[in-house]
């Protein structure tokens, strides 16, 4: 028995690094690939790929048969793409990809403090102190980044940040128990394509000259694997344990950035950004120390 949650947790652990793996390459191929295409449009495609590839992936899935699910899946896709992604690519046209990280990564804080409120979620010592901790690690690794270029923007990213803890609070108490991670996955991108399709309509013109042979890989990775596979990870994490006792986890995305920085480009970084990772590793390791049990399904 020990062997199987031993095992269990191990995939999970794996499967979590792979999302934190995709999701870091996004931030900076988001910067390079509004070189190229307007925000809105941007999202556009990689949404629209991320629906292919999880439909691809999971055709079993049937559309829910109850009204509820299906406007709780819409609200899901409101808060956790059109909002968090549209706020956050406008907002890195103004700001710097550190700016960015840190502000979309106030997320895990928000999220606590939305499970607190609105799920009941008991929040021990361990797992306050260490997200607290965490993100700390986060602003000192991307304390060289930190000059604020445009109020709006900032504003911008704080809302999307609010808005996926938003996102995760709905999936959490009204469609994780009795709709599965692939299900919500497949359709929240079908839902977001038409509402983001009039938002790019109406606010932006669509460069034909950025179809580039990069602009089509950068889109195709982040639509492939850092939209429909990281989401479908998501969802199913966070159908097994409770938001406090994971969202410190995610202050490994905004990290591994940093890291693949290094490993790609050969970037070298201060040791401040070292100190910043050595706070990230102790937030996380105090949260785990937390994470005991999983919900019961």
């Amino acid at each position: 028995m020990n062997n199987n949650r031993d095992s269990n947790a191990g995939t999970e652990t794996l499967l979590f690094l792979f999302m934190a793996s995709f999701w870091a390459l996004n931030f900076p191929l988001v910067k390079i690939a509004l070189n190229y295409e307007p925000p809105m449009y941007l999202l556009l495609f990689r949404i629209i790929l991320g629906f292919a590839t999880s439909f691809l992936l999971f055709r079993h899935v049937r559309i829910p048969r109850d009204l509820k699910s299906n406007v709780f899946i819409f609200l899901v896709s409101i808060f956790n793409l059109v909002i968090l992604m549209g706020f956050w690519f406008i907002g890195e046209t103004t700001e710097s990809s550190s700016i960015s990280a840190i502000l979309i990564y106030t997320y895990p804080l928000f999220n606590i403090l939305f499970a607190y409120i609105f799920l009941h979620e008991k929040l021990s010592y361990l797992s306050v102190t260490g997200t607290l901790i965490g993100f700390a690690g986060i602003v000192l690794i991307f304390s060289h980044g930190l000059v604020i270029e445009h109020s709006t923007g900032i504003i911008l990213l704080l809302i999307a940040a609010v808005s996926w803890a938003t996102g995760t609070v709905i999936y959490k108490k009204y469609l994780s128990p009795r709709v599965d991670a692939a299900t919500v996955n497949t359709f929240q991108f079908l839902y977001a394509i038409p509402v983001i399709l009039v938002w790019a309509l109406a606010t932006e013109k669509l460069n034909f000259s950025g179809f580039t042979v990069s602009f089509i890989m950068i889109i195709t990775y982040m639509g492939v694997l850092g939209t429909g596979v990281a989401y479908f990870i998501y969802f199913y994490l966070y159908r097994k344990y409770n938001i406090s006792s994971i969202s410190s986890y995610f202050f490994i995305v905004p990290a591994l950035s940093i890291l693949f920085a290094f490993l790609i480009l050969g970037e070298v970084e201060s040791y401040i950004t070292y100190a910043g990772f050595l706070l990230v590793a102790a937030g996380i390791y105090l949260s785990s120390k937390n994470n005991k049990h999983k919900d019961e399904k």
